[in-house]
């Protein structure tokens, strides 16, 4: 164990740093104090030997003095202030280099940081900090894989319970199907959940996808998307770019975005209305919109509804997953997700990716 005041040590570099600086100004003024002193005796004895008249030339040197000591004190004053504010700053430079790299981690990147500084303090820092993303990882590792093992044992018995349920409704005539409808909804949300925990594994080891959005995402899902709108009769419609947007992330999960926000908007939707899906370019970010006609949000619980089991209205169909999964979706991809009201009725779930991007003008 090093000594508090060790030559590893960050204080004693400070100490010695701002030691040395004093040292140095104290050595200028008593110079500067020698000097002046002796001009100031040679002109007082000259004037003795002149017989000038004393009182005056007292007064005069005095003042003489008093000026010649005080502008150049001011001037080491200040000259020290300069050079302690600079000795600082290059002292305290690891302090400032390990922030800025912590600035520049993405939410997703756990690795070690290397401890590049000889002193003693900021070394401990940095190894308290890989300790503590060294826990963090182990205890989201732990949730993932708790959250995987949880999905993957619901789906046998919740076929099972549907198994029996068909049977059941067969057998003795009755007309189960919201039940069975409800089931279907858990055991897609369960499948969801799933996907989401064993794809976070791969984000979280630098597996990553390229690929355009529109393309690769929203294309291959029109058809399902429009059978599951013809139930009601609602229409989609489609406001995409020319442009070819390209993501970096997951297509499985971003297709569960747009599932979710879709089949959200479908129910809380009435029959015969319109769902836009829109994609849009805005500066250094893409937009994913999705337009219902619905009866809209309270703006004051809007931040609610992304929360696991939280319903806007229990008179619909749902448990309460499905934005909760896409606000986590929208974490692995360093997107924001939001909902807000439109004029005159309805909701727009937005979702926007701020990643670096590249996109060429060639037509669809």
């Amino acid at each position: 164990m090093l000594l508090p005041f060790s030559p590893k040590t960050l204080r004693w570099k400070l100490m010695l740093t701002v030691g040395a600086i004093i040292f140095f100004c104290q050595v200028i003024s008593i110079l500067w104090l020698w000097h002046e002193s002796r001009e100031q005796v040679a002109i007082l004895v000259q004037s003795a030997i002149n017989h000038h008249d004393s009182h005056r030339d007292y007064e005069k040197e005095v003042h003489e003095a008093v000026a010649s000591l005080a502008v150049p004190s001011l001037l080491i004053i200040i000259t020290c202030l300069i050079l302690c504010f600079n000795a600082l700053r290059r002292v305290t430079k690891p302090l400032a280099d390990l922030s800025e790299a912590l600035k520049q981690r993405t939410e997703d990147n756990f690795e070690p940081l290397s401890a590049c500084s000889e002193y003693t303090e900021i070394s401990a820092v940095v190894e308290a900090i890989n300790t503590t993303m060294a826990r963090l990882t182990v205890t989201l590792e732990r949730e993932r894989l708790f959250t995987a093992d949880v999905a993957h044992e619901l789906r046998t018995p919740l076929a099972g319970l549907r198994l029996h349920l068909q049977l059941i409704e067969k057998k003795h005539q009755l007309n189960l199907g919201d039940l069975i409808s409800r089931l279907d909804q858990m055991t897609a949300s369960v499948s969801q959940l799933l996907k989401l925990a064993r794809v976070g594994q791969s984000f979280s080891a630098g597996s990553y996808q390229y690929f355009d959005l529109v393309q690769a995402i929203i294309t291959p899902m029109l058809p399902e998307l429009e059978r599951q709108l013809a139930q009601r009769q609602q229409t989609l419609v489609l406001e995409l770019p020319t442009e070819h947007l390209q993501l970096r992330g997951d297509i499985t999960l971003l297709q569960m975005v747009v599932q979710n926000l879709i089949q959200n908007a479908h129910r809380y939707s009435p029959q015969s209305s319109q769902i836009v899906l829109r994609v849009s370019l805005h500066h250094q970010s893409i937009k994913l919109d999705i337009d219902d006609e619905g009866p809209g949000i309270d703006l004051e619980k809007a931040n609610e509804l992304s929360k696991a089991f939280v319903r806007m209205d229990r008179r619909y169909e749902g448990i309460g997953l499905g934005l909760n999964i896409v606000q986590r979706i929208c974490e692995l991809h360093r997107a924001s997700f939001s909902l807000t009201n439109r004029s005159p009725h309805g909701c727009r779930a937005s979702v926007t990716f701020e990643q670096e991007f590249t996109y060429n003008d060639q037509p669809r």
